[in-house]
């Protein structure tokens, strides 16, 4: 065996030695774990705030429904069917308030929240005008969660209401319409995806949903809009609104209208001597400087008179009256006079 080839073998040797230390640290000093990141919902959670109690009551044997918004409801809706609305009560029309509750007198359940106060007969909320609810604001709302009732034979829940409005001295309001119930909250984020775990809330939403028809179909709509500024502004102050555009329009119309002839638009040449001397004239006679130019006219004439005939007398007469008021036509025949004795013969 050659030397070269015994420090080949050395070699490969040194190598795997260091190989198998290597992995004998490794296998002793690493420690495999798996751990979860929490990357937020996913993109159905994120679209649909009431994901979580969509899922939770499809589980439990109920038949759901999810729509975007109030338009894409079928209609009319099935009587024994229960509408959860994320849309507040003083955004919806009065068609859409009288139309849900011909539903609900039907036999329908409508859950729905209210967001401000309300007197019955003193605002533009066409729902609670008709429900004939009063709302009020508390000073000082709680922080810890009330026990809510729904019956005498069921247990009280734990529910963390999150705000400071009362229906009628109550977070909620069951109220029964015809064949059918309309159930008010004041806070209806209980049972969106991030508070749905919280507390009793889960159990207060099934709760309220086994008020109406228990095998009847759910329908949640999720999308919490509010209605646009021009919506706001036309449904509480259409009267403003209106003398506003009413005030716009006449004004507008009086700036489109002129107050005498279109004037002659003027061309790019440049006038001559006599236009400008004319145009002078019009404006001191406007002015009053008549006199002025008659006694001009006199001297330029006498000028004209002594370079003709050099040493004649000077006539007094052409310098006479010259300061005194005269009328158009004096001024005119006075000029046409003067203007033929300085003519030469």
């Amino acid at each position: 065996m050659t030397r070269r080839r015994l420090w080949l073998i050395l070699l490969i040797l040194l190598a795997l030695l260091s190989a198998s230390g290597v992995l004998l640290w490794l296998s002793q000093n690493l420690v495999q774990r798996r751990e979860e990141i929490y990357t937020g919902y996913d993109e159905a959670a994120r679209r649909n705030p009431f994901y979580l109690a969509d899922r939770l009551l499809a589980r439990l044997g109920r038949t759901i429904h999810s729509v975007r918004r109030l338009d894409e409801l079928p209609y009319p809706l099935d009587t024994k069917a229960t509408l959860l609305a994320a849309i507040p009560s003083y955004a919806l029309s009065a068609a859409d308030s009288q139309r849900l509750l011909d539903w609900v007198d039907q036999g329908g359940h409508l859950l729905i929240s209210v967001q401000h106060a309300y007197e019955p007969g003193q605002g533009f909320d066409h729902l609670l005008n008709l429900l004939e609810i009063y709302t009020q604001r508390i000073e000082n709302p709680g922080v810890e969660p009330v026990p809510v009732k729904l019956n005498e034979a069921m247990p009280p829940l734990q529910v963390r209401f999150r705000s400071s409005l009362q229906l009628n001295n109550a977070f909620w309001q069951f109220i029964q319409w015809g064949e059918g119930q309309v159930t008010l909250l004041t806070d209806l984020s209980l049972f969106t995806n991030d508070r749905l775990t919280q507390y009793d809330h889960a159990d207060f939403l099934w709760a309220l949903l086994q008020q109406g028809h228990p095998g009847g179909e759910i329908w949640l709509q999720y999308r919490m809009l509010t209605p646009s500024l021009m919506q706001l502004l036309w449904q509480y102050a259409w009267m403003p609104l209106v003398g506003l555009i009413l005030t716009l329009l006449a004004v507008l119309w009086s700036f489109s209208q002129r107050l005498g002839p279109l004037q002659i638009p003027r061309s790019g040449e440049q006038r001559r001597l006599a236009e400008h001397l004319r145009a002078s004239a019009r404006f001191l006679w406007r002015q009053g400087a008549g006199p002025v130019l008659l006694q001009a006219a006199r001297h330029y004439t006498l000028r004209q008179v002594k370079r003709r005939q050099p040493g004649s007398p000077s006539d007094s007469v052409l310098l006479t009256h010259s300061d005194q008021p005269l009328s158009e036509r004096d001024l005119v025949q006075t000029l046409q006079t003067l203007q033929r004795i300085n003519r030469p013969r």
